[in-house]
C-alpha cells in the first residue's frame, strides 16, 4: 500500500488528525484506525442447541485468531465479545485479508460438523479514527450497533462524522453468513483485484440509519471470482411457506390426525392469502415428526417459512402451541398459545385455523419488513422486496414511504418485462397523494400513469395495473368516469382481484352508487380476509358505508381500521363525519384534533380541493360534517 495514497483518501474523507496526535480535550492519542468487528451468526441457537461444544470451537477460533491470523497481517485484539470479536489494523488491506481468513477458518472447521451445529461469521470493516490507551479503543466507531439506538435518543443525533465511525458494527450486523461488508473509505484503499475482489451494494438503507450508506462487499482475490453474485434475476416473487402437520403431545389415539386437519384448515386460509406460495400437504406430511422438520422444508420443499406446532387435547379442549419459522435462519418469526375445540376444525369458517392463519401471514410480511431494514436493498430476494414495499407503502414514517420508491426501483430493475413492479409503482404514486405528501399532482398524475401503462404493455390483463390506473384517474385527475371504467375492467379481468374490488367501490362511494360500493367493498374483505392491510380494507369499506348513511356501520369499521393503524388520516376523516352525522359532535370534534395532528394543514377549502367528488353531492355533504365537527374553513 502506497502511504501517500492512504494519507489522500484519510483527507478525502475527513477522517481527521494524523496517527498518533494527542487530543487535548480527551488527554489521550487519536489515531486512524481501520476497524474490523466479527459476529457470530446464530450465536444464541448454537449455544442451545451445542453449549460446551460451541464453546470449545469459538475459544479455538479466538485462540487462533490471537496467535496466527491477527500476528500474520499486523492487527491488534482490542477484545473478544462473547460471541464476537473486535480488532485494528494500520491498513485496509490487512484488515480485509484478516478477515478473509477468518471465515476461512471456519470452512474448514464446518467440513466435519453436521449442517445445524456449523459456524459462520459475519464480519464489517470501516475506516474511522479513535481514541486510545494500553486496554482498548474508544470512540462511536467501535461501539456495538446496538449502541446506534442510543445515539438516535433525546438530544442527541446521528451526525455524518458518527454514522462513518458506526459502520463497522453496522456492517457487520447486516452482512450475511460468510461475508464482509466495507465501507466506501475502505474500497477507496483498496485495488480492486488485487488486494481484494469488491462488489458495489450501492446505497444501501441500514437499520438506525438515516441516510443510505455506500457499501461494499468484498472477498480475497484469486483467478477466479471468490464472491458469487447476489442479485436474484428470476420471476418468483412470492415467499414459499409449508405448513407441517402438527404433532400429537400424549393424546389418544382417536385424535392422532387432529395435526392433518389443523394443517389443511391453515392451507386452505393461506392459499387465499396474496403474495403467498402455499406448499401442498400432500408434501408436507413427508416431512412431519422429523428432528428438524424446518430445516427440511428448507432442504426438500425449497420453503422460506415452515408453519409447525403441537396439540394436546384435554378436558374436551384443544391446546395448540404454533410457532413460523424462517427456514434460511432458523429464527422464530412468530409462535403463540392457542385454545379450541376439536370441533371448531371442522367448522367451514373455523376460527381457530383462520387465528394461526392470520398470524403466520402478518408475520411473513413483518419478517420480510425486517428483512429489508437488516440487508443491503441488493442483496435482498425479489419476494424480500416485494413484501417489504407493500408493507412499507401503508406505515406511517414518510422515510420508509420512500424507501419504498427505491425498493420498487430495484424491482423494475430486476424484472423490467414483469407488470407487477410497475404497476405497484403506480401504487405508490396515489398513495403519495391520499397521505398527503403530494408536491405536484399532474406531475405525479404522470408519473402513476406512465407506470400503469409500462404495466399493461407487459401484460394488458393485469388487473392490479389496471385497478391502480382506475384510482390514478379517481385521486390525481379526479375523473370519476374514467376511474369507474378502469376499475371495472381490473374487476373484469380478474374477478378474484380483492384490491380492484376494493378501488371500485371506493369510486362508487364518491359517485353516490351506494349499494354497489357496500357489495364491491365487502366483496373486497372477503376475497382477501388475511390481507396484512386490513386496516386500508376496513378505511375503505367505511368510505362505502358513509355514502350509504350507514354512520354506525362506517364508524365501527373506522374505529377497526383505527385499532390497526392510528396513523392514517383519511380513517380519522371518515370517523370524524360518522360521529358528526350521528350529532355526537364532542366526540366528532375529539377524532377532528387527531385528523388535524396528522394533517395540520388541512381546512374544508382544501379538503374539497383534493376531494374527486367535491363536486357531487357526498363530497359536499361530509365537508358540511367536518366543518359541523369544528374544521376551519380555511383559504
Amino acid at each position: 500500500m502506497d502511504p501517500s495514497r492512504d494519507q489522500h483518501s484519510r483527507a478525502a474523507h475527513g477522517n481527521g488528525p494524523v496517527i498518533g496526535q494527542a487530543d487535548p480535550g480527551v488527554g489521550l492519542p487519536r489515531e486512524h484506525l481501520v476497524v474490523l468487528i466479527v459476529d457470530l451468526v446464530d450465536s444464541v441457537r448454537l449455544m442451545i442447541e451445542d453449549e460446551a461444544g460451541s464453546v470449545h470451537r469459538w475459544a479455538g477460533f479466538v485462540e487462533a485468531t490471537r496467535q496466527d491470523i491477527l500476528p500474520a497481517w499486523g492487527g491488534t485484539l482490542v477484545k473478544s465479545l462473547g460471541d464476537g470479536l473486535m480488532a485494528r489494523f494500520s491498513t485496509a488491506v490487512s484488515a480485509a485479508q484478516a478477515a478473509a481468513r477468518m471465515h476461512a477458518y471456519f470452512e474448514t472447521l464446518n467440513a466435519a460438523l453436521p449442517q445445524h451445529l456449523q459456524m459462520r461469521l459475519r464480519a464489517g470493516i470501516n475506516a474511522s479514527h479513535a481514541w486510545l490507551d494500553d486496554l482498548d479503543i474508544y470512540g462511536t466507531g467501535v461501539n456495538l450497533a446496538a449502541r446506534l439506538a442510543s445515539l438516535g435518543g433525546p438530544g442527541e443525533t446521528i451526525g455524518s462524522e458518527a454514522v462513518r465511525q458506526a459502520l463497522a458494527a453496522a456492517l457487520a450486523r447486516h452482512a450475511q453468513p460468510g461475508q464482509t461488508l466495507a465501507s466506501a473509505a475502505v474500497r477507496d484503499d483498496l485495488t480492486a483485484g488485487l488486494d481484494a475482489l469488491c462488489e458495489d451494494l450501492g446505497h444501501c438503507q441500514l437499520k438506525h440509519f438515516r441516510e443510505p450508506v455506500r457499501a461494499y462487499r468484498i472477498g480475497p482475490p484469486g483467478p477466479r471470482p471468490s464472491i458469487a453474485g447476489l442479485r436474484d434475476y428470476g420471476v418468483k416473487m412470492d415467499p414459499a411457506i409449508a405448513v407441517i402437520p402438527f404433532t400429537s403431545r400424549g393424546c389418544d389415539a382417536s385424535y392422532l390426525d387432529v395435526g392433518n386437519l389443523m394443517a389443511d384448515a391453515v392451507i386452505w386460509r393461506l392459499s387465499r392469502a396474496p403474495h403467498l406460495r402455499v406448499i401442498s400437504r400432500l408434501s408436507t406430511s413427508a416431512i412431519a415428526g422429523r428432528d428438524d422438520p424446518a430445516n427440511e422444508a428448507l432442504r426438500h420443499l425449497d420453503a422460506h417459512y415452515a408453519l409447525t406446532g403441537s396439540f394436546v387435547v384435554a378436558s374436551g379442549k384443544l391446546l395448540i402451541t404454533a410457532e413460523l419459522v424462517d427456514t434460511r435462519s432458523g429464527r422464530i418469526a412468530w409462535t403463540e398459545r392457542l385454545s379450541g375445540t376439536v370441533s371448531d376444525l371442522l367448522e367451514p369458517e373455523s376460527e381457530l385455523a383462520h387465528r394461526i392463519a392470520q398470524a403466520a401471514h402478518q408475520a411473513v410480511f413483518d419478517a420480510e419488513v425486517e428483512r429489508v431494514f437488516a440487508q443491503p436493498l441488493p442483496t435482498l430476494s425479489s419476494y424480500s422486496l416485494l413484501l417489504g414495499s407493500i408493507r412499507l407503502m401503508h406505515r406511517s414514517s414518510r422515510d420508509e414511504f420512500f424507501l419504498t420508491r427505491q425498493m420498487l426501483d430495484e424491482l423494475i430493475h430486476r424484472h423490467g418485462r414483469v407488470a407487477a413492479p410497475h404497476a405497484w409503482l403506480g401504487n405508490w404514486y396515489v398513495l403519495l397523494t391520499t397521505r398527503g405528501w403530494s408536491q405536484d399532482r399532474g406531475r405525479e398524475a404522470a408519473e402513476a400513469l406512465a407506470a400503469t401503462r409500462a404495466a399493461l404493455e407487459r401484460d394488458p390483463t393485469d388487473a392490479l395495473a389496471l385497478a391502480t390506473e382506475g384510482f390514478a384517474h379517481c385521486h390525481l385527475l379526479r375523473d370519476l368516469d374514467t376511474a369507474r371504467a378502469r376499475c371495472q375492467l381490473a374487476v373484469d379481468s380478474n374477478p378474484n382481484h380483492a384490491l380492484g374490488w376494493l378501488y371500485l367501490g371506493v369510486v362508487q362511494a364518491f359517485r353516490g352508487e351506494a349499494a354497489q360500493a357496500l357489495e364491491a367493498t365487502r366483496r373486497a374483505t372477503a376475497l382477501s380476509p388475511l390481507d396484512p392491510q386490513r386496516y386500508y380494507f376496513e378505511s375503505l369499506g367505511a368510505t362505502a358505508e358513509l355514502s350509504a348513511r350507514h354512520y354506525a356501520q362506517a364508524e365501527a369499521l373506522a374505529r377497526s381500521s383505527i385499532a390497526l393503524n392510528r396513523m392514517h388520516s383519511s380513517t380519522w376523516r371518515v370517523l370524524t363525519i360518522s360521529l358528526a352525522a350521528q350529532d355526537r359532535l364532542p366526540e366528532a370534534h375529539s377524532a377532528l384534533q387527531q385528523v388535524r395532528r396528522l394533517d395540520p394543514q388541512l381546512t374544508v377549502s382544501r379538503y374539497l380541493a383534493r376531494m374527486p367528488n367535491a363536486d357531487l353531492e357526498t363530497g359536499r355533504e361530509w365537508a358540511r360534517h367536518l366543518a359541523a365537527a369544528g374544521l376551519p374553513d380555511g383559504p
